[in-house]
């Protein structure tokens, strides 16, 4: 008895067992599956069941999540996307509405203001008359200063060459060749010259200062004249006339042979083969063919020192062939050689006779030519 007592023990033991293994299927117990078969349960524990709430649902895996995360993320893209287009396009509208509206109708601009303003603007910034006098007076002494500047440095140029000259004066030159006595013999011709100018000048009540007419010889030697060509013409022209009115005033020249006679006694003076005096003041260089082309310049005066006809003065030349010169002048021009000089003293008879050449050159007048070779054509 005791043995079947144990057997059942057993046997409910492991029909509970059994039965708690296949209860985890559908959620309830084994044992309440056997007692329901073999009872029904108590009205609390129905109560018990019912009251007792549905499991939760169970949460969605991770994957699931991540996945509808990602799907959201795309379509606010998508959005953005479609918001920025839309905007773009709305540009593009505004743009084409503009283009297509007619212009507004061109208005008048009154700049009247603007050009009142610019000039206040220049009238602002224009120098001051005192600061454009100023200015100009500047400038103005900077040239007088520059022009000084360049007169100082002529003048000192000038002394240093005067000096130069001087010290080489003071030498006595050597007289070595030909040439140098050529070269001398025409000085002393010069210098025969212009005393012999002196000489009239003071019969007829002029006197030159021979330092300026040293200065003028020497300057026009150097090439360096203080005057220029037509103040010297207009000097000499006014000389001229002083000398004419100083000489119409006068008493008429006393008679020619006096002077002859004294010019006839001076050194080497001759007397050609046609009954005139001469003396050679240059001989020249270079001999003057029968048949060659000669060009002479002559100055005639009186024995009172008149001039009556100055060529080197009117700056004019005689130019024709040997053979046509009158014989007086042919005999005078066959003396010398290229560039020589001459002083004739000729008588009443082989110039102008009795009948004289009114109202420059009296009757019986003894007339004085210096003649000069300007060039001569072969």
């Amino acid at each position: 008895m005791k043995r079947c007592a144990q057997r059942w023990a057993m046997g409910l033991w492991l029909l509970a067992l059994s039965g708690a293994v296949c209860a985890a299927d559908d959620g309830i117990p084994a044992l309440l599956k056997f007692a329901e078969q073999r009872q029904a349960p108590p009205a609390a524990l129905k109560e018990e069941t019912a009251r007792k709430p549905a499991p939760a649902p169970a949460a969605k895996p991770a994957a699931v999540a991540g996945a509808d995360g990602a799907r959201l993320t795309s379509l606010k893209h998508s959005v953005q996307q479609q918001a920025e287009k839309i905007r773009q396009l709305e540009r593009q509208l505004a743009a084409a509405q503009a283009a297509a509206a007619p212009k507004s109708e061109r208005t008048d601009v009154d700049i009247r203001p603007l050009a009142d303003a610019l000039k206040a603007l220049r009238q602002a910034v224009a120098p001051l008359p005192e600061v454009t006098a100023l200015a100009a007076s500047l400038t103005r002494a900077e040239q007088r200063s520059a022009s000084l500047t360049a007169q100082l440095a002529q003048q000192r140029q000038r002394v240093d060459t005067l000096l130069a000259e001087r010290r080489q004066a003071a030498e006595a030159p050597v007289l070595a060749s030909e040439a140098d006595k050529q070269a001398y013999a025409a000085g002393v011709s010069l210098g025969r010259d212009i005393l012999h100018l002196q000489q009239e000048n003071r019969r007829a009540g002029l006197e030159a200062d021979r330092r300026l007419l040293l200065a003028g010889i020497a300057d026009t030697l150097a090439g360096r004249l203080r005057l220029d060509e037509a103040a010297i013409d207009s000097a000499l022209r006014t000389a001229q006339q002083r000398l004419q009115q100083t000489q119409q005033t006068q008493a008429p020249p006393p008679d020619g042979k006096a002077y002859l006679a004294d010019f006839a006694r001076q050194e080497g003076v001759k007397q050609d083969a046609l009954g005139f005096y001469y003396r050679v003041d240059y001989a020249g260089s270079g001999a003057i063919g029968a048949d060659d082309r000669v060009d002479i310049v002559v100055r005639e005066s009186l024995t009172d020192g008149r001039v009556v006809k100055d060529m080197e003065l009117a700056g004019t030349v005689i130019s024709q062939p040997l053979t046509r010169y009158p014989p007086l002048f042919r005999a005078a021009i066959e003396k010398l050689q290229r560039h020589g000089s001459i002083t004739l003293v000729v008588p009443p008879a082989l110039a102008y006779g009795k009948q004289g050449s009114p109202p420059a050159i009296p009757p019986d007048a003894t007339m004085i030519y210096t003649l000069r070779i300007a060039d001569v054509q072969s």
